[in-house]
Formats: structure tokens, C-alpha cells, sequence
């Protein structure tokens, strides 16, 4: 016969075997944003690769070639600045040539010659004078002259070029005139001509006969002896060629105009 086995404990929960126990199912949990930390990953491993792409392509090509550049460009640098220093000492030079030949030209400029000199003394000497003797001498500031007047200053700071003009006159209007035309020059300063001295004096003249034994009784009037103090003037001959030339001072014409035309002065 058969015989039925009945258990109802299994039908009670507190003492249902635990293989009897129907376990839960255990489910997938979704984490949000999964894709998007994926793709971000993805996009840096990307980015680092290209970085590590790009330096090496600068370590290897574009800083070389950089490098290269610069050192051309340093070494045609160095070769402009020795040209510029070159430059610079040929412009250095050509100054001091541009000195020395206007030093040069001041020198002529400043020339008064005495063939003009001489020249406009015996055009401005009246019938009545006789110049007999001229005595060029310069100023001396430390050792003054009494009795004379005080030469003007120069220009040039140079020191004044005293003329003193000594000779015999008829009378006293031939040596006033005299003065007065001299002082009416170009070449000689006009308020530094002054009379320093005139008075009557014998003629000293010597009368020849064809007879030594002979005496001679000619007796001669007497003379106005005179001594007229003037000063060179001090201007530039650019500024009196015409009176230069006029006065025969043709060699020093010719030089100044040779200067101006070379743009020196």
C-alpha cells in the first residue's frame, strides 16, 4: 500500500528550509551618464595623442627649422650692425673732412689782401697827401698803447689788425679829407680810423745841382706831417667780392668763388 507522507511545517514560513526559499532576482543597476564618461574618456585619449603628436612634431621639425631662422637672422644681424658701425665711422671721417675743409674756407673767407689794401689806399689818397710809410701790427690786449684809441673786437674773436698810416700833407683840409674818405671804406673800419697826430713841419728834401760846389738857397713850404690809426675790417670776402675784385685782389676772387661753387661756404 502506499502511504502518504504529509509535511505541514513546509507550510510554515519560519520553518521553510532555506533551499526552499525562493531568492530575489538580482537586477542590472543603470549608472546615468555612463555614455557620456566614456565618450570623454575617449575624447581626452584622443586630445593626449594629438598633443603628444603635435610636440613631437615641434621637437623634431618646426623647432629646428625656428632655430635655423633664428640663427640666419642672427647672423645677418651681426653683418648689419658691422655695416652700420662701418657707416657710422665714414660719417664720423666726412665730418671731420667737412670741418677741417670749412676751417679751411674760413680761413680764405676771412683773407684781406694787401695788394686790395694797398690798392684802396692810393684811391682814396687825395693829389695834397703823400702816405710814406704803413705799419701793420696786431692788438696786444696786455700791453695798451697810450695815446692810442681802443681797436673795436672782431668778429671772429681774433685779435684787431691795426694799420697806422704815417706821411705829409699840403695842409691840414688835404689830412682831414683824407681821414674822411678813409673812413668811408670797406676794407678799413670806419669808426676806428681816427687823427692821432698833425702838425707843421719842414720839408726835408734834398735839392741836387750839377755843381758839387754850388750851394742851393730853394727853400720849400712847409708840410703838414700826420699819423692816421685805422683797423682792417673783419668781414667775410663773400661779402665784398665786387669791392675785392675792383681792387685787383683777383687770385682770392677766384678762390671763393671755387668754394661757393663747391658748396663749401
Amino acid at each position: 500500500m502506499y502511504s502518504i507522507d504529509i509535511n505541514l511545517l513546509n507550510d510554515r514560513p519560519e520553518y521553510r528550509p532555506e533551499s526552499a526559499v525562493t531568492r530575489p532576482t538580482r537586477q542590472a543597476v543603470e549608472i546615468p551618464g555612463k555614455a557620456v564618461l566614456i565618450g570623454g574618456s575617449a575624447v581626452a585619449v584622443v586630445f593626449l595623442g594629438a598633443v603628444g603628436g603635435f610636440w613631437v612634431y615641434l621637437k623634431q621639425i618646426e623647432i629646428p627649422r625656428l632655430e635655423a631662422e633664428k640663427a640666419d637672422l642672427e647672423a645677418e644681424l651681426s653683418a648689419y650692425l658691422q655695416k652700420e658701425q662701418q657707416y657710422k665711422q665714414i660719417q664720423q671721417e666726412t665730418q671731420q673732412l667737412k670741418a677741417q675743409t670749412q676751417a679751411l674756407a674760413g680761413v680764405f673767407n676771412y683773407i684781406m689782401p694787401w695788394s686790395a689794401l694797398l690798392q684802396d689806399l692810393r684811391d682814396r689818397t687825395p693829389a695834397g697827401v703823400r702816405i710814406q710809410q704803413i705799419v701793420q701790427t696786431e692788438y696786444d690786449a696786455s700791453r695798451p698803447q697810450s695815446g692810442r684809441p681802443q681797436p673795436e673786437p672782431t668778429a671772429t674773436g681774433r685779435p684787431p689788425s691795426i694799420v697806422t698810416i704815417s706821411g705829409i700833407a699840403k695842409t691840414f683840409s688835404d689830412v682831414n679829407d683824407f681821414v674822411v674818405v678813409l673812413q668811408d671804406s670797406k676794407l678799413f673800419k670806419g669808426s676806428a680810423t681816427q687823427l692821432i697826430a698833425a702838425e707843421m713841419e719842414d720839408y726835408q728834401a734834398q735839392s741836387k745841382t750839377y755843381d758839387s760846389g754850388a750851394t742851393s738857397n730853394i727853400r720849400f713850404e712847409q708840410v703838414v706831417s700826420f699819423e692816421i690809426v685805422t683797423q682792417i675790417r673783419e668781414v667775410p670776402a663773400t661779402d665784398i667780392l665786387s669791392e675785392l675784385q675792383s681792387k685787383g685782389a683777383l687770385g682770392l676772387v677766384n678762390r671763393i668763388q671755387q668754394l661757393q661753387s663747391r658748396g663749401v661756404i
